[in-house]
């Protein structure tokens, strides 16, 4: 994070203007990035009756494009059919989010497989069975989406039963129309993009920065980088940490764990929202316009307490600078993947670090603070698993240099 990713894409992009280049940031601010600082015409797609629409026009006439993951989303069979035909290269700032379990009920999924509308090819994918009959109806959603490859399930194993989980994926079709592809992003092996590239064998090679040039990663050379910010981290260890300290199987300040507070004792709550206010107040004495912290979005209400109130970011913040002021962190989170996401992935034999997958996505948060502009920064993380995973981030480095 903060190494210099999207500053060496707009240079590249400098240096090439004889290419076509498809950009896709995760945010609209960064949009407004690439269109000041590089020296091609590059256009965001705008409302022409629907943004969509006009970044068709955009592909069909050449046009150099940055748009967001959130449009990215909307990918169909025609625009795969066109993108492919254009010779554009692909640029991605950070993984998009490429799994996502389909809304479905269980119900539905029995009609829709006992009535034979659908199957499962050899690759798991929903293959529509009805193609050269009309078909107008409430499962027209599923037909569009068979229509590109775009839903999965499987069989429980040793069981002709289908799975509960019907899987959307992102079309794997698209990244097969670019000869030339890039993605930004920090600890890939712990990314769902990471999975889903090798369920679907989509090949890949791992590179990083140094001084500004693109070189083939060298684990080595990362850890004497994160040691040069590991130092900025001061990690608090104190009394307000109990709250979140592991007791047999529970996961404590996981969602789950909230969602059972809110249910069972509400008051637990509050003891947080005291140790986050006393962490800022006695231990930090930063002003709240120099404090930001998170919790699963539903529990805002019962988490925000004097002193912080305003510096909410959400736990999944990327790619944004607005908060680079922050110097001052709670992390009032335990962070796990969606468990029908990681049952799907399971099921390919892929292995997933989860905990590297967490670990990401609470870096990748920190990096939204004054830490990315290279100044120190002080962090309550009351989840013992969470503050276990940072720790052990900072001394990776440090024993890597003790072996050398």
């Amino acid at each position: 994070m903060g190494s210099g990713k999207s500053t060496w894409a707009i240079n590249y992009i400098n240096a090439n203007p004889q290419k076509k280049f498809l950009c896709i940031v995760p945010l609209l601010d960064e949009c407004d990035r690439y269109k000041v600082n590089t020296d091609i015409d590059i256009i965001d797609p705008e409302s022409w009756g629907s943004k969509w629409k006009h970044f068709r026009w955009l592909v069909e006439n050449e046009k150099n494009i940055v748009t967001t993951h959130a449009l990215i989303q909307k990918m169909d069979l025609d625009m795969l059919e066109l993108l492919k035909s254009k010779e554009y290269v692909l640029m991605i700032d950070e993984c998009l989010d490429v799994l996502s379990p389909y809304k479905i009920s269980k119900d539905d999924v029995k009609i829709i497989f006992n009535e034979h509308l659908v199957s499962l090819d050899k690759a798991g994918f929903l293959v529509w069975n009805e193609e050269k009959k009309p078909y107008k109806g409430v499962y027209g959603d599923i037909k569009r989406l068979c229509s590109f490859k775009s839903l999965m399930g499987f069989k429980k194993d040793n069981s002709d039963e289908l799975a509960r989980i019907l899987m959307w994926n992102f079309p794997v079709d698209f990244f097969k129309c670019f000869e030339e592809s890039y993605i930004f992003t920090y600890l890939w092996d712990g990314s769902v993009q990471k999975s889903y590239f090798d369920i679907h064998e989509i090949k890949y090679k791992k590179y990083m920065l140094n001084d500004g040039k693109l070189i083939e990663h060298d684990i080595g050379l990362e850890y004497q980088k994160r040691k040069a910010v590991a130092g900025l981290i001061d990690i608090y260890e104190g009394k307000f940490n109990n709250i979140g300290a592991k007791i047999g199987k529970s996961n404590p300040l996981s969602k789950s764990w909230y969602e059972d507070k809110r249910k069972k004792n509400v008051s637990i709550f509050n003891q947080l929202k005291k140790n986050t206010e006393n962490y800022f107040r006695t231990v930090t004495q930063t002003k709240s316009c120099d404090n930001m912290y998170t919790v699963f979005k539903p529990y805002c209400k019962y988490v925000k307490g004097e002193g912080y109130a305003k510096g909410f970011v959400t736990c999944n913040a990327r790619g944004t600078n607005n908060f680079k002021d922050k110097k001052a962190l709670a992390y009032l989170i335990n962070f796990f993947m969606q468990p029908d996401i990681k049952q799907f992935v399971d099921h390919y034999h892929i292995r997933f670090d989860e905990d590297l997958f967490s670990l990401s996505t609470l870096l990748q948060w920190i990096w939204r603070s004054q830490i990315r502009d290279g100044k120190p920064i002080q962090i309550y993380i009351p989840s013992e698993r969470m503050r276990n995973l940072l720790k052990q981030w900072i001394g990776e480095c440090c024993e890597n240099e003790k072996a050398a």
